[in-house]
Order: structure tokens, then sequence, then C-alpha cells
């Protein structure tokens, strides 16, 4: 571990949570390399990232210098983070049908709201959730850049619903 680590790592551990930044703007790159290698889709690469972060800030508590370099312990935690998002990827129902821009946010209008509760039972834990959210508008305390990402996952979560639900009218 560097000097520059050490004193980054004493800070954030004294309430200095702003030096946060300086380390994923050291390692991020290079975990965004080692975890894409891995998971291969450079969305779920992000993800995965953004998931190490938030871990690794969550354990700083517990990191030990004299065990692992900061940059080890760093891709030990993606590595494992990289190894659940593929698991639960696997989970996943897998739709014949590729997303792309040019599917509206739109659900088809005789879309009944049992069709929908269908449709979202057919998402991934996580996009249930986000989704059941958006529909009873509880996602008021996101800061800027997770509204951003939310916002973005939310139209994908949507579109995925869309094909389910535009799938199952044709059957």
């Amino acid at each position: 571990m560097t000097n520059d680590d050490n004193i980054n790592i004493e800070r954030i551990r004294s309430g200095e949570t702003s030096e946060f930044a300086q380390l994923v703007k050291r390692y991020g790159p290079s975990l965004m390399v080692f975890v894409g290698r891995i998971v291969g889709v450079q969305e779920d690469t992000e993800d995965v990232v953004q998931n190490t972060f938030v871990a690794a800030y969550q354990h700083l508590k517990d990191y030990d210098p004299q065990k692992a370099s900061l940059p080890t312990w760093l891709q030990r935690i993606a590595y494992h983070e990289a190894l659940y998002h593929l698991r639960k990827r696997k989970r996943q129902v897998v739709l014949p049908l590729n997303i792309s821009d040019d599917v509206p946010d739109e659900l088809p209008e005789d879309t009944t709201a049992q069709q929908l509760d269908e449709a979202i039972q057919q998402l991934s834990p996580e996009d249930q959730m986000l989704q059941i959210a958006y529909i009873i508008n509880q996602a008021g305390e996101a800061t800027a850049r997770e509204v951003s990402r939310l916002t973005s996952q939310l139209h994908r979560i949507r579109q995925r619903l869309r094909i389910i639900l535009t799938h199952k009218n044709h059957e």
C-alpha cells in the first residue's frame, strides 16, 4: 500500500468520507478492466465496480494492510462481487428478444394489473424492487448520481416489462 493510500484510509476512517473519492479515482480504472474480463458486459461491469466500492467503503474498518495491499483487497472484493453478479444473472429469465433504444418505455395499452404483476415477477429481485419503488414513488432520497443511474436502469426494466408483456400477448 502506498503512503497516499495509508493517508487516505486513515482520513476516511476518521470521518473524512470525501477522501474515498481519491481511492475510487486511483483504483476504479484498473478494477473496470479486471471486472470487465470476468463479467464481459460494460453496463454490468460498471454496476459490479460500483458495488465493489460500496462494499469496500462499508468494510474499510476491517481492512488490514498487513494482510494484503489495497489493490489486492479491492480486487478480491471485485472478484466476489463479479461472481455474485454472474450467479444472479444465471437465475434471471433470459428473454429471446434484444432490448434496444428503439423499444418504447410505454407498456401495451391493453395491459391489465394482473399481467403487469406477472411480468414484474419475471424480473430479478433488484429490478422488481426498483420498478415497485417507481410505481409507488418511493425513490425520493437518492443522490443525483444515484437517481441518474436508477433512471437509466429503470428505463431498461420498463423495456423488459414491455417485451415480456408484448411476447405474452402474442402467445
